[in-house]
Parts: structure tokens; sequence; C-alpha cells
């Protein structure tokens, strides 16, 4: 009977840490999936300006290099890419995308960087939600570790995003400049936040934080998809 109860206890929970972890994998998904920049932004580029790069429309900078070029060589150019093969445009691609430098290489593992910290720390604010409404679940170590994991992982993908975005403080770009300030925002909480569960001493503070920190996360993912997919990729404007 005690191991019958035991077991049941154990698979009661289980099943909570399961649909925790699923809804959190889910949100992460959606939410960190976006947060590639455009190399337009290192270049500081205004978002009218790197839409119309996306376009394939001429830049100002680019009008004098349009004027020295051969007459109709713009023209051959696409002609010229529809005669490679699949292959030959796959290596041009890889040629491309090769890294440049210690920096560059930096800049790339930004998205990569950013899926943890976003995973563990809505992890952390659905566990303590959990907590809210079942006290008796015992999930405040759980918790202090989640936060502190995911404290560690925001400080690294800011880092690394102001690797990606260009290090300035003024950026013409609205929507890169949310994501850089927003992130840095997140990762100050998430610090604050590793530091009131780690004293352990009342939830109040903590569960604030983790509430603002989700709704930065929703806001950090929704502009970083306005940065990749272009503007209103929702539709909802």
């Amino acid at each position: 009977y005690l191991r019958g109860m035991i077991f049941s206890r154990v698979s009661r929970h289980m099943s909570i840490f399961t649909r925790l972890g699923l809804a959190a994998l889910f949100a992460a998904f959606l939410l960190s999936a976006p947060l590639h920049a455009h190399e337009g932004h290192q270049d500081n580029m205004s978002d009218a300006e790197m839409l119309a790069m996306e376009e394939g429309m001429a830049m100002p900078d680019d009008a004098h290099a349009g004027e020295l070029a051969p007459p109709g060589e713009e023209m051959d150019r696409p002609n010229a890419q529809q005669s490679m093969s699949p292959e030959d445009m796959m290596q041009q691609k890889i040629t491309e995308n090769r890294l440049t430098s210690a920096e560059d290489l930096l800049s790339r593992l930004h998205p990569v960087a950013a899926h943890f910290p976003i995973a563990l720390l809505l992890v952390a604010a659905l566990a303590e939600l959990a907590l809210m409404v079942r006290p008796t679940l015992g999930l405040e170590t759980t918790i202090r570790f989640l936060v502190a994991g995911g404290a560690i992982g925001a400080v690294v993908a800011a880092l690394l995003g102001w690797f990606a975005g260009g290090w300035r403080l003024l950026d013409r770009s609205e929507n890169l400049a949310i994501h850089r300030w927003n992130g840095t925002t997140i990762a100050i909480l998430s610090l604050l936040a590793w530091w009131v569960a780690a004293r352990g001493k009342g939830r109040g503070a903590l569960r604030l934080l983790l509430a603002l920190i989700a709704a930065a996360l929703i806001v950090q993912g929704y502009f970083g998809g306005e940065m990749v997919h272009g503007p209103n990729h929702m539709g909802i404007m």
C-alpha cells in the first residue's frame, strides 16, 4: 500500500512536470525561432532600407556602383543565377556563409544560445504558477535551479546578441532597438530573479519578476520575428 502511494505521488508529479515541459518547449519554439538578425542590422541600416535590400532594390550607397557597372550587367545577374545548377548554388551559398572572424562566429551563436534561457525561464514561471495553485508540490528547489540556469543563459544570449546586432547604443532600426534593449532587460531581470530566488525569503518578488520576464520574452519573440520575416509578419496590423 505504501509503495503504491509513493508511486502514485511520483507519477502525479512527473505528469505535472511533463505538462510544464511540453508547454515551455512549445512556447520556446514559437519565440526563439525568429531570433536571427539580418546582416543589414550590423551595417546600421533602417527597417525600410533592409526591406528594400530584401526585395533586391538598389540602396543609396550602391548607386555609384550601379553607374560604374557596364550596361546590362544588373539585368544579366538573374539569368546567370538561373543557369547555375543546384549544386553550384549550394557551393556558392556555402562560400558566402563562411566565417570571417571570431566576432562573426559569436554573432552566429546568438540564435542557438537564446533557446536555452527561453525554455528555462518559461518553465520556471510555469512551475511558480503551479506552486501558487498547489503549494504542496515542493517545487522551490527546482525553480531556483531553473532561474539560475535561465539567468546565466540570458546573459550569454544577450552578449552574443550585441555581437550580432553591433556594439552601439542607438539603432536606426526600431525593431532592432527594441529587440536589443528588451533582451538586455531580460538578462538583468533574470539575474535579479536569481538573486531573489537564492535568498528564499518570500515569493512575491520572485513571482513578479518571473511574470515580467515571461511578458518580455513574448515581446522579444515578436520583434525578433519582425526582424526576420519583415513588417507585420503576424498579420495583426
